[in-house]
C-alpha cells in the first residue's frame, strides 16, 4: 500500500479466523479514544536495523489520528485510525471517488476486502449499499466498526476479521467486490520489520499476488455469481506488481481503468473487472458465407457475437472481397445503436482496429486495415450501421502469411506465433467488451478516450514516415478527428479525410 507510516507498535502473533460463522472478538477500544488494555499490546523495545526499526520489549503507546473526509453530493465522514491500521491515503481516496460514481442497480450488495479504516465501506453505506467488510487485522476491524458507529452508519455487525484464502466467505448474492490490493514487494533483506498482520495487509504475494488469489476464488464459485459480479481493485500497474491485469484477461474478464494516480515512479490505477458478456454465450459456427450476414440474426441488446471456423464469402470495405484463409479469425459483434448517440461509426471502427492491432502486436493503417511492420495487410475491421438500429463490427484476420491471386497477406504467426484462433478471439472479445459493452454500474469511457487509443494505434504505422497523396497534393498525417477522420497537413492547407477515394500511401523503407 502507498505511504504507510513507520510502525510504532506491533501486534501479538494471533491466529486468524477464516470463517464467517464465528468471527473472533476484537477490542472495540482500538477504534475509539478509550485506553487500551495491557494485554492488547505486545511489550517491546526499539532497536535500529537496516534503515527500519525492529520493535521489542518496551511499552509502546498506540496513538490515534483523526481526519475528516468529504465527497460533494455524497457525504462527510470523520475517520479515526491507530498507528497500526492503514490510514486513508491517496489510493484510498481514489477508490472512494470511483465507488461514489458507480450506478447502483435494484440489488446493491457490496463486499470490501481489507477494509482498513473503513472509509470505503462508509462511502458505500452512505450511497445505500449493503456492505460486508473483512480485514485480517483485528485493529482494522475495530477501527471500521468504531468509525461506522461514530458516523451514524449501521452495519458494524457485518465487519469481520478473516484472512483471505480458500475458505474466505463471499456471499453469492454480492454485486460488487472492492479491494485496495497490497502491492509492496516482499523485502527479503529486511524480513521481520513488519509483524505478520502488517505484512499481510501491506505486502503482495509472489507468483500472481493477491489479485490472482481473488481470481482463483471467484472462478471456483458458481457461474451465476461470476457472470454478474463487478470487481474493483486498486493495482500498481507501473512498475507492474505480482497482481496483474493480464491474469484476468486470460480468464475471460474485461476491464476498464476507472481512475489513475502517479506517485513518483509508480502508477496506481483503480480497475473495474467483469466477466466478458456477463454469461452471454458466443454463437459458434463451423462455416458460413459471412459473419457480418450471420450477425443480422443476433439480438440488438446485450453483448452478442458470432464466430465461424471458416468463411467462404467475406467482405471488406465498400463490399470488396476478403480472402479468408482456413485457420484465421472470422467474427462479428452486434453492438447497441445507443453508441451512435455519442460516437460516429468512423470512430467506432478505428477504436475496434486499435484493440485488434494491440492484441495482434501489429499496426493499424487508417481507417480499417491491420498491417504488419512492413505495411502488408494482416486483417481488417468493418463497421456497418443499418436500419434495424444495430451496429455490426466485423473482424477478419489471417493466421499465416500467403500470396494468392496476386494478393500478398501477412498473418499473426509473425507476431504471436502459432496460437489458435479461439485464443485470439477471446483476447479481442475482451478488448472490444472493455470499449463497447454497456456494463451496468461502470461508466462508459468518454469520447476523447476512443480518439486517443485510435491515434496511438495509428501512430505505430505513421511514425515510420508515412505520407499520403490525393491528386497532386502530398500530405503528412497529424491527427484523428472525433468523428474518426484522418487529419492531414499539406503545403497550403489542412484536410480532414473521411474516405480512401483517390488516396495513396507512401511508406518509408528505412
Amino acid at each position: 500500500m502507498l505511504g504507510y507510516p513507520p510502525t510504532l507498535g506491533v501486534f501479538k502473533r494471533l491466529a486468524h479466523s477464516t470463517t464467517l460463522t464465528n468471527p473472533r472478538e476484537v477490542p472495540v477500544e482500538a477504534g475509539t479514544g478509550h485506553p487500551l488494555q495491557d494485554e492488547d499490546i505486545n511489550v517491546v523495545e526499539s532497536e535500529e536495523y537496516a534503515g527500519g526499526t525492529i520493535l521489542s520489549r518496551v511499552r509502546v503507546m498506540i496513538t490515534m489520528a483523526e481526519t475528516r473526509f468529504r465527497i460533494d453530493g455524497v457525504g462527510e465522514w470523520e475517520v479515526s485510525t491507530t498507528n497500526s491500521v492503514y490510514p486513508p491515503k491517496e489510493d484510498t481516496k481514489m477508490l472512494c471517488r470511483v465507488v461514489s460514481k458507480l450506478t447502483k442497480g435494484s440489488s446493491a450488495n457490496a463486499v470490501e476486502i481489507g477494509c482498513g479504516s473503513g472509509l470505503v465501506s462508509m462511502v458505500l453505506k452512505s450511497l445505500g449499499w449493503e456492505v460486508t467488510a473483512y480485514d485480517v487485522n483485528p485493529y482494522a476491524v475495530a477501527c471500521t466498526r468504531g468509525n461506522m458507529d461514530a458516523n451514524g452508519l449501521s452495519g458494524k455487525d457485518n465487519i469481520y476479521e478473516a484472512e483471505f484464502g480458500e475458505d474466505f466467505p463471499i456471499p453469492e448474492e454480492v454485486d460488487l467486490i472492492v479491494w485496495n490490493l497490497p502491492y509492496l514487494e516482499e523485502d527479503v533483506n529486511n524480513s521481520g520489520i513488519l509483524e505478520m498482520i502488517e505484512d499481510v495487509a501491506l505486502t503482495d504475494l509472489p507468483h500472481g499476488g493477491w489479485g490472482r488469489m481473488l481470481l482463483d476464488n471467484l472462478e471456483g464459485a458458481s457461474n451465476k455469481f461470476t457472470e454478474n459480479v463487478v470487481v474493483i481493485l486498486v493495482m500498481r500497474t507501473e512498475p507492474e506488481g505480482s497482481s496483474k491485469v493480464l491474469d484476468w484477461e486470460e480468464r475471460g474478464w474485461s476491464w476498464r481503468s476507472l481512475g489513475m494516480e502517479r506517485y513518483g515512479s509508480e502508477k496506481v490505477e483503480t480497475i473495474g473487472f467483469w466477466r466478458t458478456g456477463s454469461g452471454t454465450k458466443v454463437t459458434t459456427l463451423d462455416s458460413c458465407k459471412s459473419t457480418m450476414d450471420e450477425a443480422k440474426s443476433l439480438p440488438g441488446k446485450g453483448w452478442h457475437r458470432v464466430l465461424s471456423r471458416s468463411q467462404t464469402n467475406g467482405r471488406g470495405r465498400r463490399k470488396s472481397d476478403w480472402i479468408s484463409k482456413e485457420g484465421g479469425l472470422f467474427a462479428t459483434w452486434s453492438l447497441s445503436a445507443e453508441l451512435l448517440e455519442n460516437m460516429s461509426p468512423g470512430l467506432i471502427q478505428t477504436s475496434a482496429g486499435a484493440v485488434v492491432s494491440e492484441v495482434l502486436g501489429s499496426s493499424m493503417k487508417w481507417p480499417n486495415d491491420i498491417v504488419n511492420r512492413d505495411g502488408v495487410k494482416m486483417g481488417g475491421v468493418l463497421v456497418e450501421s443499418t436500419n434495424d438500429g444495430v451496429i455490426r463490427v466485423g473482424v477478419g484476420v489471417n493466421n499465416t502469411s500467403f500470396e494468392q491471386k496476386g494478393i500478398i497477406g501477412s498473418g499473426w504467426d509473425e507476431t504471436l506465433g502459432e496460437i489458435d484462433s479461439s485464443e485470439v478471439f477471446q483476447r479481442i472479445d475482451g478488448g472490444l467488451s472493455a470499449l463497447f459493452e454497456n456494463k451496468e454500474m461502470i461508466e462508459m469511457p468518454d469520447i476523447d478516450f476512443y480518439s486517443r487509443i485510435s491515434w496511438k494505434a495509428l501512430s505505430r504505422f505513421l511514425s515510420r514516415g508515412v505520407l499520403v497523396s490525393r491528386g497532386k497534393e502530398i500530405y503528412r498525417p497529424t491527427g484523428l478527428s472525433l468523428d474518426g477522420g484522418l487529419e492531414v497537413v499539406g503545403i497550403e492547407n489542412v484536410v480532414n479525410l473521411h474516405d480512401l477515394e483517390g488516396i495513396r500511401w507512401f511508406v518509408s523503407k528505412s
